[in-house]
């Protein structure tokens, strides 16, 4: 398999399972990669780049301790700037200075992540009330670069504080005062479900999520979306409309329909 800067560490993973233990031997920020729950979330949205930058290391140790499991470097290396170092580097914004510290939410995740827990429903509940003046401060062993990207499509800001090796503040903010986490259009959706449904017949796949606990529906989703075929959809039995997981669906670029039947009763067709 040819490799890049920005192939994803799932794609890795998937290639050849051995990537776990290799990555994992790199840098001690990485010994998550064992745990499959943060695997499962984490390792679609992390490219090459990005685990160095969090790992503090160079891309090119990546491309040689890769090599011996047959990954190959597609083209001349050609280095990759960290598009977050601008926010990391800058004094702190005039927003965060001028914010009260009873406007100020903290959110410590580094016991959960100790812990082999995902944080990111925990964060995105924090992140919901994070309404105009005021902020989120989450306190963290790393940079969180896929959250970064999450929440800058969702129009925050943000600014990072390097303390140490080991301990990164990112503050986030809506960008402006309108801003708000809107919730999804349901008007139509059974229409446009059922005409989902016609429009893979015989190519659905099924799996029902309502007795699983969280967030073990987001992390069976995501799983069976990594092998889902582009003519083929995921037919989701769920017990209410997976707030936390539109926002993954959207980056993956993923469509969906959505059915509510009745209470505790949620059908989702997820499709390319």
């Amino acid at each position: 398999m040819k490799i890049a800067a920005i192939t994803k560490i799932s794609a890795l993973i998937k290639e050849n399972p051995e990537a776990i233990d290799t990555i994992a031997s790199i840098n001690g920020h990485f010994e998550k990669l064992r745990n499959p729950l943060l695997r499962k979330v984490l390792a679609s949205r992390v490219t090459i780049a990005d685990a160095a930058r969090i790992g503090g290391c160079d891309v090119e140790l990546f491309f040689q301790k890769l090599a011996p499991l047959g990954f190959v470097v597609e083209g001349k290396f050609v280095h990759i700037p960290n598009q977050h170092a601008e926010a990391a580097s800058i004094e702190s914004p005039a927003y965060l200075k001028n914010l009260p510290e009873s406007n100020l939410i903290t959110l410590d995740v580094r016991e959960a992540i100790t812990e082999g827990k995902d944080p990111f429903t925990q964060i995105m509940s924090a992140v919901k009330e994070v309404t105009p003046g005021k902020a989120l401060l989450l306190i963290n062993t790393f940079e969180p670069t896929p959250l970064l990207e999450i929440l800058k499509k969702k129009n925050f800001q943000y600014h990072l504080d390097t303390k140490s090796e080991n301990l990164v503040y990112t503050y986030f903010w809506p960008e402006n005062k309108t801003r708000s986490i809107a919730e999804p259009s349901l008007e139509g959706a059974d229409t446009e479900f059922e005409t989902g449904i016609a429009r893979f017949a015989g190519k659905v796949k099924r799996i029902d999520v309502r007795h699983l606990e969280m967030p073990q529906p987001m992390v069976t989703i995501l799983s069976e979306l990594e092998d889902l075929a582009p003519d083929e959809a995921l037919y989701v039995v769920h017990k209410r409309v997976p707030q936390f997981l539109l926002p993954q669906l959207q980056e993956r670029g993923f469509q969906l329909n959505i059915s509510e039947a009745g209470p505790d009763q949620v059908y989702l067709l997820i499709y390319t």
